[in-house]
């Protein structure tokens, strides 16, 4: 784990720029929101996610989260098919605040090969989050 801020960061995930981690599982990947996502949005109090077989597009909206500060989108780190929804997420959201690496948004198997080059690194995510941290304060 990497602690940047307030907040620890395992090593071996990607992260965007969306406040959301991504897991790399073979031939799919896992996200969620990470501990500083949380941080600023409040306690997640509802979680809407597309079904298993939808198709979502890198970079769109492919769910909703609202907490006690803010309402808004989920987006899709990678193009794909759902293969997989977190119903236990889904029916308990603020399950997400005690575990947010353990309660996991969707998984998706890429309909392209994996374009991380968007993502980042631990190492980028502290440089980009070390940014944000200096221009909210």
């Amino acid at each position: 784990m990497v602690r940047i801020g307030d907040w620890d960061f395992p090593e071996d995930l990607l992260y965007d720029r969306h406040n959301q981690w991504i897991a790399n599982l073979d031939n799919k990947i896992r996200f969620g929101l990470t501990p500083y996502g949380l941080a600023i949005t409040g306690d997640v109090l509802y979680l809407a996610l597309p079904e298993a077989g939808a198709v979502v597009e890198k970079g769109s909206g492919c769910g909703s989260l609202e907490a006690g500060k803010w309402v808004g989108r989920i987006y899709a780190p990678v193009s794909g098919r759902i293969v997989q929804v977190n119903d236990e997420v889904v029916k308990q959201p603020g399950s997400i605040g005690k575990s947010p690496y353990s309660n996991w948004f969707a998984e998706i198997e890429p309909s392209e090969s994996l374009d991380m080059t968007e993502l980042m690194t631990i190492n980028q995510l502290s440089d980009w989050l070390t940014e944000e941290l200096k221009q909210d304060a």
